[in-house]
């Protein structure tokens, strides 16, 4: 623990383009000096300050053995659990989670985030789900000899108990508290800024008949063929076509998706197979009056909040984490379950209700009043410890 002023926080983080925008707020503040440890590199120290670090590399004594006042782990996920194992106790410890590192850990999280059809897709396809690698994991310990059954996952659950704080999107109701292997003290919403830079200034069309956009990646938990096969008979209806955004995630599954949808839906289907350029990207999505992100468990805030800046119809499950976190923020979110869909352009009042929470709730200045409350919190128990 240090004993000047400033507060010395060491970073443990995958590399992400929120991480970065946070890392570039935190530079400008007074009275910490942060230092950051990136999965992947030469092992080297760069010219900025931040260590690179192949996966299977070990922390540096120099960066191990530091008296830090603060240790935060962004994301879960091997190796920065295991990084976060070598460090002394003593820092204050705080897990900024991602999701997807604690779905993936607690089964009782998992079940459910694939809908049936979904859930048959992806059996045809041999991609496993969460919970059948929980199985494999049970299978592996109860076979192997103990020295074997070491997996990434035993390390992110002893990190997980190390943990003082958590930052989330949920705050103090994490979803994933009564799983956690010790529940913490603090309990803090998300320090990641899901504003995009530039913000967007094209606005979602306006056009009854304008193309439907279908989630915003290939992602396997976004029970794309679900929404496809349950409302087929309604989009087929109605004569537009329906947009899916597959140039991210598994390329099985997307090849899939096209497929089915294709067959499905009698040809009124197409498909964003290439990266562009961001401004083309805004272009693409403004063409669409309506976004349906079809997914339960919570994944693609940041996609999410770019469809109210620009002022589509969001559609989502009512039984998602995000339809129930975005509500209770006063978002205008339309059921995708519910019968019949509401495909119609938003309302010029709701477009500006929508734009200006995202813009309050998710902009720079909200995320470092909450990344404040973690620093009051670090100086209170510094001054503890130091009596």
């Amino acid at each position: 623990m240090s004993t000047g002023a400033t507060l010395r926080i060491l970073h443990l983080a995958h590399r992400h383009a929120s991480v970065d925008r946070l890392r570039a707020q935190l530079v400008q503040r007074a009275d910490e000096a942060h230092t950051w440890v990136f999965v992947g590199g030469n092992g080297e120290q760069g010219a900025d300050g931040a260590w690179g670090l192949p996966r299977r590399a070990n922390l540096p004594d120099d960066v191990r053995l530091a008296a830090w006042d603060a240790v935060v782990v962004h994301r879960m996920r091997y190796p920065t659990p295991k990084w976060l194992l070598s460090i002394p106790h003593g820092p204050f410890v705080v897990w900024a989670s991602w999701g997807d590192d604690y779905f993936r850990v607690f089964p009782a999280l998992s079940r459910g985030i694939h809908l049936p059809a979904s859930r048959l897709l992806l059996g045809a396809l041999g991609k496993f789900s969460v919970p059948l690698l929980a199985a494999l994991q049970s299978v592996r310990q109860a076979l192997f000899p103990s020295p074997w059954r070491l997996t990434p996952r035993d390390w992110e659950l002893a990190a997980m108990a190390r943990a003082d704080g958590i930052v989330n999107l949920f705050g103090r109701g994490f979803i994933a508290l009564p799983h956690l292997p010790k529940v913490p003290e603090f309990l803090y919403s998300s320090w990641y800024n899901a504003i995009p830079d530039p913000v967007p200034d094209v606005e979602a069309s306006r056009d009854p008949n304008g193309p439907i956009l279908l989630g915003c990646s290939a992602s396997t938990t976004g029970n794309h063929l679900d929404f496809i096969w349950n409302h087929r008979h309604t989009l087929r209806h109605s004569g537009r076509t329906l947009r899916m955004v597959l140039s991210y995630g598994s390329g099985r599954y997307a090849k899939a998706l096209r497929l089915i949808a294709r067959r499905v839906l009698q040809g009124r289907t197409e498909s964003l197979d290439t990266k562009v350029s961001l401004e083309d990207y805004y272009r693409y999505l403004a063409e669409s009056p309506v976004v349906v992100h079809h997914h339960i468990r919570n994944q693609n805030t940041g996609n999410a909040v770019l469809s109210f800046l620009m002022g589509h119809r969001v559609l989502m499950r009512s039984e998602s984490y995000t339809y129930a976190f975005f509500t209770e923020l006063g978002f205008i979110v339309d059921d995708a379950s519910e019968l019949p869909l509401n495909l119609t352009p938003l309302d010029d009042a709701s477009k500006v209700h929508n734009r200006a929470l995202a813009l309050h709730h998710f902009g720079n200045a909200e995320v470092m009043v909450r990344y404040g409350e973690f620093i009051e919190d670090l100086r209170r128990s510094r001054a503890l410890k130091t009596r």
